[in-house]
């Protein structure tokens, strides 16, 4: 049983509206085959059907709730219930891309995962009401718990895994390219930051550099504050 809770988010109410819009059409022809005369059972039942999974769909979207506590997360749906204490996380995902149909932008999408030591996972994305705002409370909920655990695995001298990005206290920052990574020594590393979703690393002397997408970079706003705790003036910790 996790602590008191901090905030709540349910349901899109958008995305509930478009959904309520798409049963309306299996719900007429639903009303139809049960009034028309003479019954014909076999059309009842494909109306039944076809009206059974937008009806569905519409109960589970109405069910979704996500409730944050000081101490976990809590995801509820019409099917499942799940918690993860913010001290169990190992791994958080952290999406957010802006999408268009035919160069029409339909606004940013977002999406959320978070997996403990135990591999049990929660996926959140844009069918939760507010997900810039549920974005921003998680990773300010995740980070720090991520980033004391990536420390500690810098200090002993192990390679973090970061997806696209590698770090370790001898051999710098490792960069995904397309076959192979790419190393950057501490010396070389000139800065880094998160622009526009993307995580960008600049080396000494060059201008212009690829960053990778969010979702490529799992732990990204904990790699952030590694970075900026090993590259702080002074820090003997670099290797």
């Amino acid at each position: 049983m996790l602590g008191p809770e901090l905030e709540t988010y349910q349901g899109n109410k958008v995305v509930i509206f478009f959904a309520a819009l798409l049963a309306l059409g299996p719900a007429a022809l639903l009303y139809f085959a049960f009034t028309a005369t003479p019954r014909d059972n076999a059309f009842r039942i494909i109306a039944a059907v076809l009206f059974a999974l937008p009806a569905y769909y519409l109960a589970w979207l109405m069910s979704l709730r996500v409730t944050l506590h000081r101490d976990g997360i809590t995801y509820h749906s019409l099917l499942s219930e799940k918690e993860m204490r913010w001290d169990r996380v190992e791994r958080f995902g952290y999406e957010a891309t802006r999408r268009s149909i035919h160069f029409i932008p339909i606004g940013p999408y977002y999406l959320f995962r978070l997996r403990d030591a135990e591999g049990n996972k929660i996926r959140i994305g844009n069918r939760i009401a507010h997900p810039a705002k549920l974005g921003e409370k998680l990773v300010e909920l995740t980070t720090p718990g991520l980033y004391r655990k990536a420390l500690d695995q810098y200090n002993t001298g192990q390679e973090l895994d970061f997806g696209v990005i590698r770090v370790s206290r001898t051999n710098g920052v490792k960069v995904r390219k397309i076959f192979h990574y790419r190393e950057i020594p501490w010396d070389q590393v000139s800065s880094f930051a998160i622009q526009q979703g993307r995580f960008y690393v600049w080396e000494v002397g060059k201008k212009r550099t690829v960053g990778w997408d969010l979702h490529h970079v799992f732990n990204a706003f904990a790699l952030l504050g590694l970075l900026q705790s090993v590259m702080s003036p002074g820090n003997e910790a670099k290797g």
